[in-house]
């Protein structure tokens, strides 16, 4: 209001007080910064948003092509604070149409801190299918997925492939995307990997039938896995939820 207020005031005097040139100043500075714009970055670049000393700086977006932008905030240029990329390509060696995008937190152009990347990979056939559906959900950093959750969603068996991992644990399962509490109780995932600082357990639910040894590791190994069943629940439920958003089509 005390703005608006020294504004109208200066337009109906028709000239800027001595003491209220810095104000003014800093008033210019702030609606300068805040000013959309049209920049052409190179010849295949573009940017439209806000803008301070002919950088892209604030609110805007910058296109790469019709299928590659970025939409959100930008400081000196680069992409800093939170916003979207999307990018849509093929593969020319598999010829497969790869859809990524990312949300979340940026700093000096790259992914830094939390967020949630997708990328969606499909065949270049009649059918258009699907092989591939992925998300991580956590922390990144130099555009590097470092913590959090990584589900994948593919045609294989068992066709999901589930990770965790953080500083000191990595939990890794390979199963359908149903029940898994139920199924890590019972023994009955496909596959384990559990790392726990110096601690390793590899467990398969098929049984070794012509080695007693590994039959005998694999099933100590599950005993072990059961004692943590508290501590992966949180996870495992984390896992089913995220299986939702990657389907097959």
């Amino acid at each position: 209001m005390k703005k608006r207020w020294v504004l109208l005031f200066v337009l109906l005097l028709g000239t800027i007080p001595a003491g209220f040139a810095p104000f003014m100043d800093g008033l210019a500075s702030a609606a300068d910064a805040s000013t959309k714009q049209w920049l052409q970055i190179s010849s295949e670049i573009r940017y439209y948003g806000e803008v301070a000393n002919g950088k892209p700086h604030g609110r805007g977006t910058m296109t790469w092509s019709e299928n590659k932008k970025y939409s959100g905030d930008f400081v000196n240029g680069k992409r800093s604070g939170t916003g979207t990329y999307m990018n849509t390509y093929v593969d020319f060696d598999s010829s497969r149409l790869h859809e990524v995008k990312y949300i979340g937190s940026w700093k000096n152009d790259r992914m830094n801190g939390e967020g949630t990347q997708t990328e969606k990979i499909t065949e270049n056939d009649f059918d258009q299918t699907v092989t591939l559906n992925e998300i991580k959900k956590g922390m990144f950093k130099d555009n590097k997925f470092v913590k959090g959750y990584d589900v994948a969603h593919g045609l294989y068996d068992p066709d999901f492939n589930f990770v965790y991992k953080d500083q000191d644990t990595y939990l890794e399962i390979m199963h359908g995307n149903k029940n898994l509490v139920h199924n890590w109780r019972s023994g009955d995932l496909m596959g384990i990997t559990y790392k726990r600082g110096a601690v390793i357990y590899d467990y398969g639910a098929i049984p070794y039938e012509n080695n007693e040894i590994a039959e005998k590791q694999r099933r100590v190994a599950l005993m072990h896995l059961r004692t943590f069943t508290k501590e992966v629940t949180p996870h495992l439920n984390q896992f089913e939820y995220l299986s939702k958003l990657v389907p097959l089509r």
